[in-house]
């Protein structure tokens, strides 16, 4: 179960708009995209506090860390670049061009490569880490929204707006490996774990999908129209995010019964887990702050 910790503010700005964020489980520290201040803030996640803002990331969207390369990238949808942070050091080491508009992220460390999906053109593209180097370029279904990498499959996956479904692409060639159709409006936020892929939908349901059979196989209602999606591994639990009504609604992992609601605020709509702590992050645009739970 979730218990409130902390709340931490952050740096006042006139606007406050939160995107996607990530956590780098060796250090604790939690990097999440403030679109409307065009920056990458980090806090401290064991001491519960900020510790810096990263610029040169206007209309910030997708984030990822990659323990593999033990890199950060973050993506400017407003000026069509990357950054890679060291997050250690807090450095920007490199920035590269990409698409447009690049929104969900997603990496295979073990090659290298990050992906970007771009709403601008609708593309995905897979990046060379260490030079930027765009590899390959796949012209995708439709608008992407949340993306990942699958190591068991060795696939990328990205949530389609319209038509609604998931595709698949392979991590060898870069092209379309297989697409599942899902019969709700609007697959947003897209969490996979083992052979279950849960799938929050704009029409507020939550699907799993067996990825060994390509078919739904559970249906949840949810409070209002979903974003992100994360995985407690240790407790089996989905964590998912509203931003209106503004909760956190947490679900059962296999049969998707709703075990708690977390009250957070209106317009939240983003979060982030930390497995190792056990650290639920969420960040609340009217106050400028981020609320810490304990799993």
């Amino acid at each position: 179960m979730l218990n409130f910790k902390i709340r931490r503010e952050l740096p006042a700005e006139e606007e406050c708009e939160f995107d996607h964020a990530d956590v780098d489980q060796a250090t604790g520290r939690v990097f999440v995209a403030h679109t409307s201040s065009g920056t990458v803030e980090v806090l401290d996640g064991n001491e519960c506090r900020w510790i810096k803002t990263i610029p040169d990331c206007s209309g910030g969207s997708g984030v990822v860390f990659d323990p593999n390369t033990k890199k950060v990238f973050a993506a400017s949808r407003a000026e069509g670049h990357i950054l890679v942070i060291d997050p250690v050091s807090l450095k920007v080491e490199k920035k590269f061009k990409t698409g447009k508009k690049p929104n969900g992220l997603a990496v295979d460390g073990e090659r290298g490569i990050l992906m970007t999906a771009d709403v601008g053109d609708n593309h995905a593209r897979f990046h060379n880490q260490k030079t930027g180097e765009i590899i390959a370029s796949f012209e995708l279904s439709g608008r992407p929204r949340w993306s990942t990498y699958r190591k068991e499959s060795d696939e990328y996956v990205v949530n389609i707006m319209e038509p609604p479904g998931v595709e698949f692409l392979s991590a060898k060639d870069f092209k379309k490996s297989r697409y599942l159709s899902i019969d709700q409006k609007g697959p947003h936020g897209l969490v996979i774990e083992g052979n279950t892929a849960f799938v929050a939908c704009d029409d507020a349901v939550l699907v799993s999908v067996d990825l060994k059979e390509m078919k739904i196989i559970r249906k949840a209602k949810l409070k209002g129209p979903p974003d992100v999606l994360w995985y407690n591994r240790k407790q089996g639990l989905v964590y998912c995010s509203i931003g209106e009504p503004g909760v956190v609604q947490v679900f059962n992992g296999k049969n998707l019964e709703v075990v708690q609601e977390v009250r957070t605020e209106s317009g939240c709509h983003t979060l982030t887990f930390d497995e190792k702590l056990q650290k639920m992050y969420t960040f609340l645009p009217e106050s400028h702050s981020v609320g810490i739970y304990e799993a």
